[in-house]
């Protein structure tokens, strides 16, 4: 009964802040815009690049993710952003993001160029290569979280996300999916994987623009509902929690 009564007034207390805080900064939602120009820029020229093209796109990749990353990180800190913070953002957790994406890429380029044979074996309609990336991504699921809420090198990161989702799995899981049926639903058919950077058709209908505010609206929300669930359930244990409560009432 106690872990329902914490999840419920967890979930109560992050969603309000989360809420206001995206209200507060709704436009935010403009810079998937400015994304996805950059994206499109780099991906048309990359070929230019030949070989060093992979390491181009994985840096400018990783840049964005760090201004965004940085957007969300101020308006949970300090309820609001700046254009000095959108300019600043691009360095700021760059190379952190880099060596996580290095890291990953050499574990993936391995585990196919050693165990191919093994990870295609199927578990029914399953191949062992689904189930390993089901199973990273729910280990990992609380790294953006980590990369700008705890100041911890590139081991570290990946072993505290483990640790995190390890202890508070309930906590976390239970709003996350609920949150990610919630944004398939108001998605519908066009969610791809675009639309975390800003996946945006340069289309002048008024509709397209409309549900592109929203979608963008929507996924800030569950960025800045993450981070400040995250702070709270790092920093917090439940009993802390129910004690602290149970003393205001």
């Amino acid at each position: 009964m106690n872990i329902l009564s914490d999840l419920y007034e967890t979930n109560k207390s992050s969603s309000i802040k989360a809420f206001s805080l995206t209200i507060k900064n709704w436009p935010i939602v403009f810079t998937g815009i400015i994304y996805s120009i950059i994206s499109i820029v780099l991906f048309r020229i990359s070929f230019i690049f030949s070989i060093l093209a992979g390491i181009v796109i994985t840096l400018v990749m990783s840049a964005l993710f760090s201004n965004y990353l940085y957007l969300i990180e101020n308006i949970i800190s300090y309820g609001k952003v700046t254009l000095d913070d959108f300019k600043k953002g691009f360095q700021v957790y760059i190379w952190k993001i880099y060596g996580i994406m290095v890291v990953i890429w050499f574990i993936n380029y391995g585990a196919g160029l050693f165990l191919s044979p093994i990870l295609k074996l199927r578990i029914g309609f399953i191949t062992l290569w689904m189930l390993l990336y089901w199973v990273a991504f729910i280990l990992l699921n609380c790294l953006p979280e980590v990369i700008y809420q705890k100041h911890y090198d590139l081991k570290e990161m990946f072993q505290y996300s483990f640790s995190f989702v390890k202890e508070n799995w309930i906590d976390w899981f239970v709003p996350n999916i609920f949150l990610g049926i919630l944004f398939y639903f108001v998605m519908g058919k066009t969610l791809t994987i675009s639309y975390l950077m800003g996946g945006f058709s340069f289309s002048l209908s008024i509709k397209r623009f409309v549900f592109y505010f929203l979608g963008q609206l929507l996924l800030s929300f569950i960025m800045i509902y993450r981070g400040v669930l995250f702070n709270l359930l790092s920093s917090t244990t439940r009993r802390k929690r129910m004690f602290k409560r149970n003393m205001y009432k």
